[in-house]
């Protein structure tokens, strides 16, 4: 009878301390989706505010991802630079947090880029953001080979090494446009439908230039216009891309050059009349 009558006191104290145990992951969770929604919804100020509050590495990486949209998307003059450094500050707090979370490294990674754009190449040598940079994406592939924003990510550190250092930086860091479209490829295959990867490797093809990059990014930008956006982001990629693609269907080269300096905000390559395009905002 002793025995009998202990186990419902044993089994409720199992079952509380599952319960304890189990809560703030939960509790994790269910902040990490309500934050996530928000995103989605394109609520992006308030994505960032509910992902800070969770104090956890894949909060503040998804913290860093709302503010490098607004920074990139909705932000004007300084304001851009304002919120790329504070996702970047998101990022790198993501990544003390959860040195094993692949999307906290990519976060630093992208960071360090965007803020690079707006300093310009030589700074971003000589503060070694490009090195920092690669060390983190190779970090994010190290935890998880098969990630595609990994593979995206690697292929944008390619060809934007090139495109800003030239010949010089490609040797420097041992950047080229080859290993660039291929790990973009590499990411398509591991996630097909991922419209930020499409959208991202159509505008580095258009710039690149030669009838074999137009076509493969016609097709990208196609397969991405025929689909009906699922978050406010995709309809944000969508919209940009549908201008590029009517450029390149016209093989309108200057404004291919202006519309891909803007998508990747760079400084576009001087037009047919000389006069350069600005691609910075």
């Amino acid at each position: 009878m002793r025995k009998l009558s202990r186990r419902p006191w044993r089994s409720a104290v199992l079952l509380l301390v599952f319960l304890f145990a189990a809560s703030p992951a939960g509790a994790l969770e269910r902040g990490l989706a309500a934050a996530q929604a928000a995103f989605d919804a394109g609520n992006f100020a308030h994505a960032a505010t509910l992902a800070r509050k969770l104090r956890s590495a894949k909060g503040d990486a998804l913290a860093s991802r709302a503010e490098m949209v607004r920074g990139e998307f909705l932000s004007e003059g300084e304001e851009r630079l304002r919120r790329f450094e504070a996702g970047l500050a998101d990022a790198r707090r993501a990544v003390a947090r959860g040195p094993g979370v692949p999307e906290a490294h990519l976060a630093v990674a992208v960071g360090l880029g965007l803020v690079a754009r707006r300093a310009g190449g030589i700074k971003a040598h000589f503060e070694g953001w490009g090195t920092q940079a690669r060390h983190h994406i190779d970090r994010a592939l190290e935890i998880n080979r098969d990630n595609a924003w990994a593979h995206a990510a690697l292929g944008g550190w390619h060809l934007e090494i090139v495109h800003e250092g030239g010949l010089i930086g490609a040797a420097i860091y041992g950047a080229s446009v080859h290993a660039g479209v291929e790990a973009y490829e590499h990411a398509l295959v591991l996630d097909p439908d991922n419209v930020s990867v499409a959208w991202q490797c159509g505008f580095q093809l258009a710039g690149l230039g030669g009838e074999a990059n137009r076509i493969r990014a016609e097709e990208l930008l196609d397969r991405l216009l025929a689909r009906e956006p699922r978050t406010a982001l995709e309809g944000i990629l969508r919209n940009s891309a549908l201008p590029l693609k009517e450029a390149l269907h016209r093989d309108d080269r200057a404004e291919i050059a202006r519309l891909v300096a803007a998508g990747l905000g760079r400084r576009a390559v001087p037009a047919a009349s000389g006069v350069p395009v600005s691609g910075k905002r």
